[in-house]
């Protein structure tokens, strides 16, 4: 259910969610909480409020009202609502939520709320199907209503009219739901007939419709599908736990998002960010909104067109937000076809912190209602699920509505669903959209071809409203009727909304005529940058070689703060480039350099040997700087072929004969590209390779050298133990030994020489291992080198390594025996040896390790070492409070504490920009407040987000490793260390590849950062708003 249950993903320190044990935290002495404080606990520390208390505490601009529309007991916690075209308001309610009941044992429910004597309070209340299982999207229909429930989209039918679901029909799944804060929501039905869905966080879901053409999501997503079941449509790729739709008057769709930016217009075949997800060729779908909202935890959308607000507010988007307990405004304003958001003051604030405004929907009456899932607690990940302070009985509906001197018109609430058909073609013209929207809903639903000719008429009719000339031409499409010369009377209506939908409909078609094609590409040219970008669209659905020109054009004649067009354009190219056939075609036409060069850009997503060709020739025939022939090389190392590799190196060795910084730069993104293809190196790439990196390992040590050197000689050393270059040996045991080299390089080649030769090179790397004055962070990273080859000789090694080290070492070293029998024999020496305390047997590291991999024999051995231990928890709970307590009184400087952040944190973490992006991003964190962010800093594994678990991987040559999963490139998988840094594992090369019970977040931060800077890190954190 959003990131509302996410509760901010963004904000989530270090990449989990905590789990926050009440009982425990009452035992830190009690303070003073400023209001803005009680916002922050993610168990609320307020007390439970009734409905008239909740009320009191809102604020809203001048002239507005808010009233209670429905409460508990007769719902219980509202997820999404919907009204039908009775006006009668659709609620989907959980109790089971957060935890899915078993199959078949759901008590949750789908209730239609009434108001039927008008007072503005409902006071009939129909459960229309129970016994589901935390459903959320919600749509009445004709017949019934479509929603979502654990595992499935159903059709529910009434046959016989008395509000309740007589027969149920799966339409699609199984939707994945093991995680249940997102899974299917936020039905909208569009000017196209479809249903429009968001597809939530972490869950993977492979779904058909009956013509058996399947899609597959994984977490953050939208799609449409037809209400008969017939077919499924992924809209865009990407974003985190889209939580929200709202279309506005030309089509656009909107919808909001937990982590990547609050709002977006979407386009359709779009990507967006994803954790771990890397940009495509070209780029993410724009955004629109350059801010954030205090949270990201929205939910919810509308944009609102009606007349009940007075004009300042109409116009304007309306979102909740379940964390800051309000409801966002913001206003949009246009450059060309490219929305840009303006934040306007909140719209209504509570001043009650379990106010969880979950959804919002405009009323036929005009009024904006809220969902509000009333809870002491909201969040999904930092929050254990079984909680026992979780609400799980209290929910409400709220209604707002305008009561001001300001101009403004209250709308009759109208039963169409009992008007005749000159009354809902007349209703066409209503003032709000979504009003609108149902009336066309019913015409084709339940009128179907009893409406073309009414709708027909109305259409030839002269003074027609131009909003009811959209709505009936959409109509008359979905019942298969336009005739030609009233699409042509739309494609040139004076309204350019009017002209815009009429282009729109071109999308829907099977096919596009020539004719067709003629006119949509001529409205490439047009005045309005919506028809230009609409035409765009268009031509991604319908490729051709005769669209390409035109598009490429239309690409470089648009102003570059109109990035919704240029992207629209862009991807329309590409689709178009990957078309049978279209390539070679392509490639056969003159193009000057900037229309080739663009070919190039929009072609380096297109999985093709003949595309790759193309890119190839391009490169072969251009003098490119190494930064832009950077851009290309990946591309070209994944789909080219053997030969063009080869002469493609060849010819950059040549171009960039003085530049060796320029030729590793090339020589790793072909390197990628080829891992990620499953080929073998090359002869000629692996001679390059070879070539500089014993130019950068044989170049004289300097006493101190640049972090560009630093970096080449990291690479050369990779590249040394990947090829088994044995005649740089001397020069990597040279710089392995010498202390004034930088870390990171001699660890590198520390895995190098252990590839090369381990037997050879352990004494050397053994007296480096050992030797106290060596810095700590090379030591520690040592251990992963040495146990490249887990021999007798290295595990004797690790075991001495235990004497006098740091705790963060020890940790290390554990972790590396812990993951063999042989390697647990040595801990256990070592234990027994008194040369590391057994409490080093509760870091999670270690812990996972041995559950794994120790005998029962060996287990029982640890047990007796263990024997009479303190309780791990209760100590972990104990420097928790002690810490809290320690705080309050301690005088942390924040400026400090961005220092401290900066070497422990911001290799995963952002804020404002700067930092990794490898865990979530950290703006606004200090919304958490110090409870809960002490807990994530000296407890990260309480409970642990899905979409930042590690993962332990075997390699086939014994090897272990452990990593966030990021993302798969080809026959690469992509992961990320507890460094912050990425590394790729080719499939082929692994043994087993199995998700840990814990994150990747260091469990070593209560040992690793001392008290004083713990405080000022606390601090530093907490100014983060």
């Amino acid at each position: 259910m959003k990131d509302f249950f996410t509760l901010r993903l963004k904000s989530m320190t270090l990449g989990t969610g905590l789990l926050l044990l009440y009982a425990q935290s009452c035992n830190v002495p009690p303070k003073k909480t400023t209001q803005k404080e009680v916002f922050a606990d993610h168990v609320r520390t307020t007390e439970f409020r009734t409905p008239e208390q909740e009320r009191r505490g809102f604020r809203l601009p001048p002239g507005f009202e808010i009233t209670l529309f429905a409460s508990e007991p007769q719902i219980t916690k509202p997820i999404n609502m919907e009204f039908d075209d009775q006006g009668r308001l659709w609620v989907t309610h959980s109790s089971e939520y957060p935890m899915a009941a078993a199959p078949e044992k759901g008590n949750d429910k789908i209730t239609i709320l009434e108001d039927t004597n008008g007072d503005g309070k409902a006071d009939k209340f129909t459960d229309f199907q129970d016994g589901l299982n935390i459903p959320i999207g919600i749509m009445p229909v004709a017949d019934g209503a479509i929603a979502y429930s654990i595992p499935n989209v159903y059709h529910f039918t009434d046959t016989d009219n008395d509000g309740k679901a007589d027969k149920r029909k799966v339409l699609y799944g199984e939707f994945g739901y093991k995680d249940t804060h997102g899974m299917v929501s936020n039905f909208m039905r569009g000017f196209d007939g479809w249903m429009h869905s968001c597809h939530g966080f972490t869950n993977t879901s492979k779904i058909a419709g009956t013509d058996g053409d399947s899609v597959t999501m994984t977490s953050g997503n939208t799609f449409r599908f037809r209400t008969d079941g017939s077919r499924v449509e992924q809209t865009t790729f990407g974003r985190v736990n889209p939580f929200g739709y709202a279309f506005d008057e030309r089509g656009f769709l909107y919808s909001v998002d937990c982590h990547s930016k609050p709002i977006y217009q979407l386009i359709k075949g779009a990507d967006y960010p994803h954790f771990g997800k890397k940009p495509t060729g070209i780029g993410f779908g724009p955004e629109m909104m350059s801010y954030e909202l205090g949270s990201t935890a929205l939910s919810g959308l509308v944009y609102y067109v009606g007349e009940q607000f007075p004009a300042e507010y109409r116009n304007s988007f309306y979102n909740g937000d379940v964390v800051t307990c309000k409801i966002n405004r913001n206003t949009v304003t246009f450059k060309g076809s490219t929305p840009v958001s303006k934040k306007e003051a909140d719209f209504l604030v509570s001043d009650d912190p379990w106010f969880r405004p979950v959804d919002v929907k405009v009323g036929p009456d005009g009024a904006l209602y809220i969902a509000d899932f009333y809870n002491r607690i909201i969040g999904h990940y930092e929050v254990a699920l079984n909680h026992p302070k979780r609400d799980r009985t209290s929910g409400r509906i709220w209604k707002i509505t305008y009561k001001g001197n300001q101009p403004h018109r209250d709308m009759p609430v109208k039963d169409w669903s009992k008007a005749t058909m000159e009354e809902l073609i007349a209703g066409l013209q209503h003032p709000q959209l979504n009003v609108r929207l149902k009336i066309a809903d019913r015409l084709v639903d339940v009128w179907k071809e009893k409406a073309v000719a009414p709708v027909s008429q109305m259409m030839a009719s002269s003074g027609i409203d131009n909003r009811a000339f959209v709505h009936g031409l959409w109509v008359l499409e979905r019942l298969g009727d336009v005739p030609e010369s009233l699409l042509t009377k739309a494609l040139n209506h004076p309204d350019p909304t009017v002209q815009i939908h009429a282009f729109r409909l071109f999308s829907e078609a099977a096919t596009l005529s020539d004719a067709h094609r003629t006119v949509v590409i001529g409205a490439l040219s047009n005045k309005d940058p919506f028809i230009k970008r609409i035409a765009a669209e268009i031509l991604t659905w319908f490729p051709k070689v005769m669209n390409i020109k035109p598009l490429v054009d239309l690409y470089q004649q648009t102003n570059e703060e109109d990035s919704h067009l240029q992207y629209t354009t862009l991807l329309a190219i590409r689709t178009n480039l990957a078309a049978k056939g279209v390539i070679r075609e392509v490639a056969s036409t003159k193009w000057n350099d900037d229309q080739r060069s663009l070919l190039v850009k929009a072609a380096r997503d297109i999985p093709s040997a003949d595309v790759a060709t193309f890119v190839w020739d391009y490169l072969m025939t251009h003098d490119l700087t190494a930064e832009e022939l950077d851009k290309n090389l990946e591309y070209l190392g994944r789909y080219g072929s053997a030969a063009q590799l080869n002469e493609m190196i060849l010819r950059v060795q040549k171009h960039f004969m003085t530049d060796l910084d320029g030729q590793f730069m090339l020589y790793n993104s072909l390197r990628r590209g080829i891992a990620q293809s499953g080929l073998k190196v090359t002869t000629p790439l692996q001679e390059w390779g070879a070539k500089m990196a014993r130019h950068y390992l044989e170049l004289p040590i300097l006493e101190k050298e640049t972090a560009a050197l630093t970096t080449r000689r990291v690479q050369a050393a990779e590249i040394a133990g990947e090829y088994k270059m044995a005649s740089s040996l001397p020069f990597l045991q040279k710089i392995v030994a010498t202390k004034s080299v930088d870390t990171k390089v001699r660890v590198a080649v520390a895995n190098a020489l252990m590839s090369l030769s381990p037997q050879e090179n352990l004494t050397l790397l053994g007296e480096v291992f050992l030797d106290r004055s060596e810095p700590i962070a090379l030591r520690e990273r040592w251990v992963s080198a040495l146990a490249r080859a887990a021999s007798p000789e290295v595990l004797a090694l690790l075991e001495k390594g235990f004497v006098g080290s740091a705790r963060s070492l020890q940790v290390g070293i554990a972790t590396a025996l812990a993951n063999s029998e042989a390697g647990i024999y040595q801990l256990i020496k070592a234990l027994k040896e008194e040369n590391v305390n057994a409490d080093i047997l509760a870091e999670v590291a270690v812990k996972e390790r041995l559950a794994a991999k120790a005998t029962p024999a060996q287990q029982q051995q640890l047990n007796q070492l263990t024997a009479g231990g303190l309780n791990e928890f209760e100590e972990r709970q104990k420097l928790i409070q002690s810490r809290l307590l320690g705080f309050e009184s301690a005088k942390a400087s924040p400026e400090a504490g961005r220092a401290v952040f900066t070497q422990n944190c911001s290799t995963c973490h952002q804020i404002k920009g700067v930092g990794g992006l490898i865990g979530p991003q950290l703006d606004g964190i200090g919304n958490w407040g110090q409870k809960a962010l002490a807990e994530k800093i000296l407890d990260p594994n309480r409970n642990i987000s899905e979409a930042f678990r590690s993962y332990n991987i075997t390699l086939n040559n014994g090897q272990s490793m452990t990593g966030l999963y990021r993302r798969t490139e080809g026959q690469m998988m992509v992961f990320a260390n507890p460094l912050g840094q990425e590394f790729s594992v080719a499939k082929n090369d692994m043994k087993e590849y199995k998700a840990s019970k814990y994150t990747l977040m260091p469990d070593q931060f209560r040992s690793v950062i001392p008290e004083k800077d713990f405080y000022a890190l606390l601090g530093f954190l907490l100014k983060t708003k």
